[in-house]
């Protein structure tokens, strides 16, 4: 990245790490996970766990946060990253020793390394945003977070098409066993240039041996608001996780490779939409992109209603649909909160405020999920008769419209935020959808040097 527009010597370092870090960790926490799962056939409440550990885990950071100052930032993170990277050898084996070992055996196997994978990635975490926000000027974070965002979208696309292809020509045991084994090998590349990343020295203030005020923190008015929305939203993430697999598998009868691909197709677009919407988050602000993210959220869950309804069929113009608003949704609202939460916080307990920040959302879509997917296997056999037509309103169609209640709640919390020179919502849908509709999206595919003078 140029030094002329703000940004630190070798910062590009931390983008390729991201790209390597997404790809192995999409592969062991995401579909290829979940699809492994159901290859063993587990329940809806299995999956559930499964998608609950890596944010459930994230309550290691509250005492790890203590810990970050003592070892440095670079270091502490360092340590985490290699112990986790290990882990993955462990995961790869478990589908090559199945046949052997058993279901139930293999189920219980992978749940006990997946726990620990994830308790390594929750205590190392909280050390890398307190180094980010240190290391990159506030006048450039938005750019700098919606970079690294797209790097790690492009290298999920990347893990995910490779891994579709590879569901089409292997099956069963082993093509898991090369899918997860890809994930040690980017894992062991991501530690390479994580290495490289610049360190900075931790300030003395933040060095402090007295007593963590966590109520105080906790009730500090920009960050408490901030908190407040995002657990809503993640609310509502959280079932959504849990559901969109089991719907593709159980009510549309697709195979993995299927599901793969469609993954492919949200992700490609969540690249165009991290990196056209990162040139203008520094000037425009988080809260406006918040508003265009949660209108994006409650149309996606809708059309997901839809479909599992039978009321629209899942055709390529669909697909489309339903991954653009995924990409505006799912990609807009991490870039946005992040960069308000960098910039909500104090300098005085940084690394404590992330912390807290991270464990609040992560209970949420750590708890929640086991909580959707034990409604969901509650409501199994639930069929309610829709129109003439194939229209069935089922067990999923009633969890999707239950979490786009859940969402929709999150727009009473959007307009408590604090945000200091941030664009109207107004002034930003009217340069974005009636002044100039076509500068607005060229520069959302990243191309108005192209086409526009």
């Amino acid at each position: 990245m140029a030094e002329g527009q703000g940004m630190p010597k070798d910062i590009h370092y931390a983008h390729i790490f991201q790209a390597f870090n997404t790809l192995s960790f999409a592969i062991v926490t995401g579909a290829q996970m979940v699809l492994y799962f159901k290859f063993l056939d587990a329940s809806a409440t299995v999956i559930g766990i499964v998608t609950a550990l890596p944010s459930l885990l994230n309550l290691l950071q509250i005492p790890a946060a203590s810990l970050v100052e003592k070892v440095g930032y670079r270091a502490f993170v360092l340590r985490g990253w290699t112990t986790r990277t290990f882990i993955i050898l462990g995961i790869a084996a478990v589908p090559l020793l199945g046949g052997s070992l058993g279901t139930a055996t293999c189920l219980a196997l992978m749940l006990f390394l997946l726990f620990a994978y994830n308790t390594s990635r929750g205590i190392s975490v909280c050390g890398f945003l307190p180094w980010m926000t240190h290391l990159v000027p506030e006048s450039v974070r938005g750019t700098f977070i919606s970079r690294d965002q797209a790097c790690g979208a492009f290298a999920n696309f990347a893990g995910l098409l490779g891994t579709a292809a590879l569901l089409t020509r292997v099956h069963g045991r082993l093509s898991f066993a090369v899918i997860f084994g890809i994930s040690f090998a980017a894992a062991a590349i991501s530690l390479f240039f994580l290495r490289r990343i610049p360190d900075v020295p931790v300030p003395a203030e933040s060095r402090s041996q007295e007593k963590v005020p966590w109520r105080e923190m906790l009730l500090h008015p920009p960050f408490r608001k901030l908190l407040l929305y995002t657990v809503i939203v993640n609310a509502a993430l959280a079932g959504a996780g849990v559901f969109w697999v089991p719907t593709l598998r159980d009510v549309l009868n697709w195979t993995d490779a299927r599901v793969l691909m469609l993954c492919t197709i949200g992700t490609a677009i969540s690249v165009a939409v991290l990196w056209g919407f990162g040139r203008m988050i520094d000037r425009v602000g988080s809260r406006p992109l918040l508003v265009f993210a949660g209108f994006s959220l409650i149309i996606h869950w809708l059309t997901w209603c839809a479909i599992a309804t039978r009321l629209l069929e899942l055709t390529i113009p669909v697909i489309i649909f339903l991954e653009f608003f995924s990409a505006f949704g799912n990609g807009l609202f991490p870039m946005a909160t992040t960069r308000l939460a960098m910039g909500s916080v104090p300098v005085l307990g940084r690394s404590h405020f992330f912390a807290l920040f991270s464990v609040v959302n992560s209970l949420t879509l750590g708890l929640l999920p086991i909580a959707w997917g034990i409604l969901i296997d509650a409501l199994h056999g639930f069929h309610l008769k829709v129109g003439p037509g194939p229209g069935d309103f089922n067990r999923y169609s009633l969890a999707f419209l239950a979490i786009t209640c859940v969402g929709s709640l999150s727009f009473y919390a959007l307009r408590q935020l604090e945000e200091a020179r941030a664009m109207t919502t107004d002034a930003f849908f009217r340069e974005l959808l009636i002044a100039t509709p076509s500068r607005a999206i060229t520069r959302l595919l990243g191309l108005r040097r192209f086409f526009l003078p």
